[in-house]
């Protein structure tokens, strides 16, 4: 079906390429260096499900790619990404310029790549600060085993504080001091709120240890980071009552493919309490239907079997057989528009998910991210006479003073051990 819808578009193409060469040179051809390489382009259009109409329009751009590398006399083997710069500042002269080709373009140069048409693209000179940063994502991710999204949260301070220090000059690590330190932390949570800051001088910390353990630096510089105020267990867990989960659940349409997406995804924060991450990176090999369980990617590569509730069960089986788009990846949840692959931002993409059901559902929360109903789970599960030990058990938290935090929303439990006001009523 797919060769047979390309064939038509191909043909499309090839009459219209046909047609406007009439006035050209007899010695003008409809082929061009591309044209070998169109089947394929067009079954992968296809296959990422794309529309016919705007896959047809993909595939004129790169036949008009074709046609100009041909006329400008290039080898396919010149092909990169500033002659697609060229190619489209000239393209856009004759043709309106749609928001898709450089999509186009982008995905025509990276299939090429993969098929060993054109040589991988030549990265720009590695600087100084990108060896360090480079060295410092190997050592968090082979040696403290982060995650992907944590590492993600990482490197970009790493990099602001090699920036901020040795900007346009020689990267000398073993010239950092106390005063580096303090300079870059008073100068950066200018621009930083409380939680923000407060991952920053952590992550300075494990980079700082890092380089010390290394030998790139000769003295342990990490206890020169001043610390940011924030006491342990002084804010209350965010959390949604009961009734107003059960609002945002109902808030989805589910008679329409993303609201049977989004339902899904809803259910497995709400019931299971699950991180952003665990949701978006759930492969359709990580469910036993059989077991009735779901494999979970946590924090530190850990990998846990949970139980796969009934509805939530039901929600993701209404989701895989009527609404997920037909497609080659893996990734349970795919993004609604073509291509059709994973989400493009994992973690964020759940997080923007949540608070449209938020709006949707009219409820006022002033935090807004997954995080929220994994809170509200512990919470619930807390006023249902779960211990602190079990609910820790379910959110699969590292160690055990990590819940301690919902013993502040134990109402029943703090009105025993509160004293009575003096003056007051007995």
């Amino acid at each position: 079906m797919v060769h047979l819808a390309f064939a038509v578009f191909k043909q499309i193409i090839l009459m219209r390429n046909s047609q406007s060469n009439q006035t050209c040179s007899k010695r003008d051809s409809t082929k061009g260096p591309l044209e070998p390489h169109l089947d394929g382009l067009g079954a992968l259009l296809l296959e990422q499900g794309y529309r016919n109409k705007t896959a047809e329009r993909k595939l004129q751009l790169i036949a008009d790619l074709s046609q100009w590398l041909r006329r400008k006399r290039f080898e396919l083997i010149q092909l990169d990404e500033a002659q697609v710069r060229l190619f489209l500042r000239e393209h856009s002269k004759r043709i309106a310029k749609r928001s898709g080709d450089q999509a186009a373009m982008s995905m025509l140069l990276r299939y090429l790549r993969q098929s060993g048409v054109l040589p991988a693209r030549q990265l720009p000179s590695t600087s100084e600060i990108d060896l360090v940063v480079r060295d410092y994502e190997c050592f968090l991710t082979q040696q403290r085993c982060l995650a992907q999204t944590s590492v993600a949260q990482y490197l970009p301070v790493a990099r602001r504080f090699l920036s901020h220090r040795f900007e346009g000059e020689k990267v000398e690590l073993q010239k950092l001091r106390v005063s580096d330190i303090t300079d870059f932390v008073s100068h950066d949570m200018g621009y930083r709120g409380r939680r923000s800051a407060q991952l920053m001088a952590s992550v300075l910390r494990s980079l700082l240890t890092f380089l010390l353990q290394e030998g790139r630096v000769g003295t342990n510089l990490a206890a020169a980071v001043p610390t940011i105020a924030g006491w342990r267990l002084s804010e209350l867990p965010r959390f949604l009552e009961a009734r107003h989960v059960e609002r945002i659940l109902r808030s989805c349409d589910r008679r329409t493919k993303t609201g049977k997406r989004d339902y899904a995804i809803l259910l497995l924060l709400a019931r299971l309490g699950l991180r952003a991450g665990e949701v978006a990176f759930l492969n359709l090999e990580d469910i036993d239907w059989n077991a009735g369980e779901l494999r979970i990617r946590g924090k530190g590569s850990r990998v846990d079997r949970l139980p796969l509730p009934q509805d939530v069960g039901r929600a993701i089986a209404d989701y895989l057989k009527t609404a997920r788009p037909r497609c080659s990846v893996r990734r349970v949840f795919i993004q609604r528009k073509a291509p059709y692959v994973g989400f493009a931002n994992p973690p964020n993409a759940i997080c923007c998910i949540v608070r449209a059901a938020l709006a949707r559902a009219g409820v006022q929360s002033r935090h807004k991210g997954a995080h929220l109903l994994r809170h509200s789970l512990a919470t619930r599960m807390l006023g249902r006479g779960a211990s602190l030990a079990q609910i820790g058990q379910v959110l699969r938290h590292e160690q055990a003073d990590t819940t301690e935090i919902y013993a502040k929303v134990n109402l029943n439990a703090l009105r025993e051990l509160a004293q009575p006001w003096p003056g007051g009523k007995p």
